[in-house]
């Protein structure tokens, strides 16, 4: 096969793969549904080949699942993989922010802003409020690197699967806005160790309220593992289960700094002048 014609391969296999992907993720090709490479050549115009090498990626970020006698199924909702990447997440993207904070471009930032104003003002599906949350997200990310912008992209795709499907039909919440604009205001004072914590916070939030809603009786492991070794104490049950709110602590206190208050997860550390009061943040 020429340079051109293994090309024009590898681009049928790239839109095949990012147009089963986006069927799953807005909800068109439901968990646990059988796939099979004729129908999905015959739905998508493509040929096999293109298919077969397109659920082999979708495999390998999570979305489908491959099992002898069984065939290719769409992945359900997996609470513990949920977890594992929240608690990677944890690990990996916070403790960059306060280079971010410093490096960002001005561009980014204004960016940013647009995004915010978007997705607190004007009514969204869950679908476009998740593709101007990645994008919000992912811009402070471009400071980190290739290698590690890659690393932690990839596990916010595997990630978005899974909050896709836990949101479709329900509403975003109030507070996850009102973090994200906390977050862009700590970018904007190039306030890195803010920036940190209000993304931990919100991080947590996010685990937290995914997992207890689908299963009040989950037991927690990797998340509270990781939130120790970010120097976040986290209080659960000795059957290792989470009722939120959760009340959680950092080891290190940030003077002046007040949390959003949200729903499922509280920073109640000592030194927070006001921890029960609800911070009114400016519009943009």
């Amino acid at each position: 096969m020429d340079t051109e014609n293994r090309s024009r391969a590898g681009d049928a296999v790239t839109l095949v793969h990012e147009e089963l992907r986006e069927l799953i993720l807005a909800g068109h090709l439901l968990p646990g549904q059988r796939l099979t490479q004729r129908e999905l050549s015959d739905r998508l115009g493509a040929g096999r080949t293109p298919v077969r090498e397109a659920l082999r990626m979708l495999e390998a970020e999570g979305f489908v699942i491959s099992r002898a006698n069984h065939g290719i199924t769409v992945a359900g909702l997996d609470l513990d993989e949920a977890e594992g990447l929240f608690a990677a997440l944890l690990l990996l993207q916070p403790p960059l922010l306060p280079r971010a904070a410093r490096e960002i471009p001005d561009q980014a930032l204004r960016r940013m802003e647009e995004l915010s104003l978007v997705m607190r003002t004007l009514p969204q599906e869950p679908h476009d409020f998740h593709r101007d949350h990645a994008e919000f997200h992912t811009l402070p990310q471009l400071t980190f690197g290739p290698t590690l912008n890659k690393v932690i992209n990839d596990l916010y795709l595997r990630l978005s699967r899974l909050q896709r499907f836990y949101y479709r039909g329900r509403r975003i919440p109030a507070f996850a806005q009102e973090l994200d604009l906390a977050f862009l205001r700590a970018m904007q004072a190039k306030d890195g160790a803010r920036a940190r914590r209000v993304q931990e916070l919100h991080m947590l939030n996010s685990a937290v309220g995914l997992i207890t809603d689908v299963d009040p009786w989950h037991r927690f492991g990797p998340l509270i593992d990781a939130a120790a070794g970010a120097g976040i104490n986290i209080p659960r049950s000795a059957k290792g289960t989470l009722t939120p709110p959760v009340r959680v602590t950092w080891e290190t206190a940030l003077p002046g700094y007040q949390p959003v208050l949200a729903d499922y997860v509280v920073d109640e550390t000592a030194d927070h002048a006001h921890p029960q009061e609800h911070r009114n943040l400016d519009p943009l």
